[in-house]
């Protein structure tokens, strides 16, 4: 990885890693508790999860016939994933794509946590693969903007943790402890 998305995967991780200290203080009968509306912490994550494995998915199936032949970033590109990185630092609410499956809220905390580390092994091992010089090439489609790149997806991962967090202390809020 070169320095720029190294630095993007640390800060990918380092949002890993505040939602997990965050879930880490819960009492472990509250992660899996649905408030009056919406999510329980549990089905968070799990989309949270699930989102993060499509988008792997998604970006291993787009290079598999060669990065040369994948379009190369253009400025509507950039424009679209800097308003869906806005959108999703912003404090507004947003309905999850008709793409990714209902969180179940059948899994245990440890169950999900021991899932994403095998998927971001596995990411860390993908991205880690790719020669820089694909870095600008559209390997991943976001349902609402459209195709990015490889620093761009990190981006939009990133960002779609911190934009769970205040959900997370709604949901805390809610339940009251």
């Amino acid at each position: 990885m070169n320095t720029e998305l190294k630095s993007r995967w640390v800060s990918l991780s380092k949002a890993r890693q505040t939602i997990l200290d965050e879930l880490n203080t819960w009492p472990e009968d509250h992660i899996q508790q649905q408030p009056a509306q919406g999510w329980s912490a549990s089905q968070v994550l799990e989309h949270i999860l699930s989102s993060e494995t499509g988008t792997l998915g998604y970006m291993k199936k787009k290079s598999t016939s060669g990065w040369e032949t994948l379009e190369v970033t253009g400025e509507e590109h950039k424009e679209r994933s800097n308003a869906l990185n806005s959108r999703l630092v912003s404090p507004m609410k947003i309905q999850a794509p008709s793409v990714l499956p209902e969180p179940t809220n059948q899994y245990a905390l440890t169950q999900l946590i021991s899932a994403w580390d095998r998927l971001r092994a596995e990411m860390e091992h993908f991205l880690a693969s790719v020669d820089v010089a694909h870095y600008d090439k559209l390997v991943f489609r976001q349902p609402v903007a459209g195709m990015l790149n490889l620093l761009q997806t990190v981006e939009f991962l990133e960002n779609h943790i911190h934009h769970h967090i205040p959900q997370l202390e709604r949901i805390r809020q809610e339940l009251q402890f």
